[in-house]
């Protein structure tokens, strides 16, 4: 059932739950609010950490736990909400999905605890939620038609990284974290993370703070359900916006990061752009070098075949 929700500047955006049977319909107006409300807000639910990083942990060894854990398990909602780059609301989808089963699948114990408490029904999920591979298609056939200006996330590594096995541009995450930064700047675009955004901005305890006390902070509003993708993308939508009213400095400097990693992705994108070009080249060339030889041999047995017939024939008129 959708929830109404009352949006800044009087909107009125709806929380829409997205199940098998709605999928289509629900894309198709997703669609057709993309084309006024250019900004994604997007959070996800998903089955807790398998692996837990110490705090202070390099890098690499953050990214190397994070892989682990998102390659190992499964997503269980998708939330997005789409506005305009002056906070204006289109709406807001909550997809569900049946692929996450907690009987069989790598899962936290702690964490579908967690979720069963907040509301989450593990049973209505695997018998209407939507197939990932369904999703991927009918989702990246949508964004490859619009442009998405900026994409908006609250402690975004966990999200981004779901999405991006989600609409099946990678199989698993890759194992180098300068290849997963050549594949977000390329293939998402310009992402922008609330819980980094909040070390700039006074009172807002540097950055170390969950969605829920940012909210509290601040005084804005929760609509619908904490701890379901729908209802926290438009929190983070809503904080973003509100971030934006009370404090006076240059956002744009927070675009590239994610929280908890050091450096802003495009500080890798030059060399890896570099290196991943080499390889594609070297691949072409390999290709083309195939294509010479398949082709060399085709022609050669063309060649010998009409040898064949041609003598064929001729020793069949000499009969």
């Amino acid at each position: 059932m959708d929830r109404i929700v009352q949006g800044p500047r009087g909107d009125n955006p709806l929380i829409t739950e997205v199940w098998a049977y709605n999928l289509d319909d629900e894309i198709l107006r997703l669609d057709h609010c993309l084309l006024l409300y250019p900004v994604m807000s997007i959070d996800t639910e998903f089955p807790g950490c398998i692996k837990r990083t110490p705090w202070g942990t390099i890098d690499e060894e953050l990214y190397a736990d994070f892989r682990f854990n998102v390659n190992q398990t499964k997503v269980i909602q998708l939330g997005v909400t789409v506005s305009d780059e002056s906070g204006n609301i289109g709406g807001t989808w909550e997809f569900n999905f049946s692929d996450f089963d907690p009987e069989i699948d790598a899962h936290n114990p702690a964490s579908i605890c967690f979720l069963k408490q907040n509301g989450l029904d593990f049973g209505k999920l695997k018998k209407d939620g939507i197939k990932v591979r369904k999703f991927a298609i009918r989702f990246l056939y949508t964004m490859r038609k619009h442009a998405i200006h900026q994409w908006i996330t609250f402690h975004g590594l966990y999200d981004i990284g779901y999405l991006i096995l989600a609409l099946g541009v990678v199989k698993s995450l890759p194992e180098t974290l300068g290849e997963f930064e050549w594949i977000v700047a390329r293939r998402v675009g310009t992402v922008r993370d609330l819980k980094h955004m909040a070390r700039f901005c006074e009172g807002l305890e540097g950055g170390n703070l969950g969605l829920e006390k940012l909210g509290q902070l601040l005084d804005q509003k929760r609509f619908g359900l904490k701890h379901h993708a729908g209802s926290d993308s438009l929190m983070t939508v809503l904080l973003h916006e509100k971030m934006l009213q009370l404090y006076d400095f240059n956002a744009e400097i927070c675009d590239g990061f994610l929280y908890g990693l050091s450096k802003k992705f495009e500080e890798f994108v030059g060399m890896q752009s570099h290196r991943i070009y080499v390889q594609i080249k070297c691949a072409e060339v390999k290709a083309m070098v195939i294509r010479k030889k398949m082709l060399k041999l085709f022609y050669a047995k063309i060649c010998d075949e009409y040898e064949l017939s041609k003598k064929f024939k001729e020793f069949k008129v000499s009969c």
